[in-house]
């Protein structure tokens, strides 16, 4: 028996050894903790991103993460935690050497946050050519919001329209109506609110994770109802995670008697991750040096779940019902807490029907009932 000999087979099996091995040589390392601060403990479960290679891990127990063969060069590399600040830091990785980064989740606001609104991908606010704006989950809570507009009042280039606090409505830049686009996760949530001052924009503030405005034009993204800015709220639901995680959140203020509360809950198996999460809120009148403000109370209340799967094409769909009643009033008739106004506007949303009625009851109130429901399936593959 004749064994044939393959010097040309083992030769090249050879040099895709010695390949592999300075290419992983080339490449460096990327690892670190990540703690919560003021506790100094360990946070397990937290989202290590390097941004623009789009690779993402988990902490595990202990706080710790790795990144290995990651190509020499300048990356930022964001640390996300549910419902707290994004830590965002700048990094250099060097071939054949190991990086160690640290980070401190703080449980407060801060500026420096990761926006996908502006461009469509991923990128910090420091590095996006647009202006923009990123209001966390905790400096929302710290508002006590009872609408959209509420919570974007006072930022930087942007003020309010407003019937009532209930109907409140973001002006970007002067530009207001058919010209600001709302989204809810990157999705039209088609209300009235555009078109008509004495309706709300039903979304649950309490439950997002964070705000994202655009100020200036995004036509080419969302078209022409973008011409002034974009206002996008984001929900928590972006990627997947092993087990199980809750929220609750509690607002409060006395001027009002307003009380309020979310809560959410969600699991996580493999590449699938299933939701829940609802809440409400209760405002009356408010009070001002001149009175009682009559018809400026709000009620609301709020549901919504969904799945959604993440793997390297992710698709997720969403159903929710939102249900609100609230007063609206004209400022220009207001004289010492005697005005005229409507006695409420109610909202739901959820998914299938839409319709709209308004019935004139008498001349100095006006009733409106609006339900819209509205499946908000997202799908995209890189």
């Amino acid at each position: 028996m004749k064994i044939r000999k393959c010097p040309f087979a083992l030769s090249f099996c050879l040099l895709l050894s010695l390949s592999a091995s300075g290419l992983a040589q080339s490449n460096g390392t990327l690892r670190g903790t990540v703690i919560i601060g003021g506790a100094e403990k360990p946070a397990h479960n937290v989202r290590v991103t390097i941004t623009q290679l789009r690779r993402s891990v988990e902490t595990d127990e202990k706080g710790a993460y790795e990144f290995q063969n990651v190509l020499p060069g300048r990356y930022d590399v964001t640390a996300h935690l549910d419902l707290a600040s994004d830590v965002v830091k700048a990094v250099q990785v060097t071939a054949g050497n190991t990086t160690t980064v640290d980070f401190q989740i703080e449980l407060s606001a801060v500026r420096e946050q990761v926006t996908v609104t502006a461009t469509g991908s991923e990128e910090t606010t420091f590095n996006s050519i647009q202006s923009v704006t990123v209001i966390g989950s905790q400096e929302l809570a710290k508002k006590n919001p009872v609408s959209l507009g509420e919570a974007l009042d006072f930022e930087l280039g942007v003020a309010k329209r407003s019937f009532g606090p209930g109907t409140a409505r973001p002006v970007v830049r002067g530009f207001d109506g058919d010209r600001v686009l709302v989204l809810q996760d990157g999705q039209r949530i088609g209300a009235l609110g555009f078109q008509s001052g004495d309706h709300s924009e039903p979304i649950d503030l309490l439950g997002l994770d964070r705000v994202e405005v655009v100020k200036g034009p995004a036509t080419l993204l969302y078209g022409s109802s973008a011409i002034g800015g974009v206002v996008n709220a984001i929900s928590a639901h972006e990627s997947s995670h092993e087990g199980l995680r809750a929220y609750i959140t509690g607002i409060g203020a006395t001027n009002n008697y307003q009380g309020g509360g979310s809560a959410g809950i969600e699991y996580g198996e493999g590449n699938w991750l299933v939701w829940g999460n609802g809440g409400g809120q209760r405002a009356g009148d408010y009070n001002t040096p001149l009175g009682r403000v009559t018809n400026s109370f709000t009620r609301d209340g709020n549901g919504s779940g969904g799945f959604g799967y993440f793997g390297k094409g992710w698709f997720s769909a969403d159903v929710s019902y939102d249900n609100r009643k609230y007063g609206t009033f004209d400022p220009t008739e207001f004289d010492a807490g005697r005005h005229r106004g409507c006695d409420g506007i109610r909202h739901g949303r959820g998914a299938g029907e839409r319709g709209h009625s308004a019935n004139r009851e008498r001349p100095a109130q006006v009733r409106r009932d609006f339900k819209n429901r509205a499946a908000m399936p997202q799908d995209h593959y890189n």
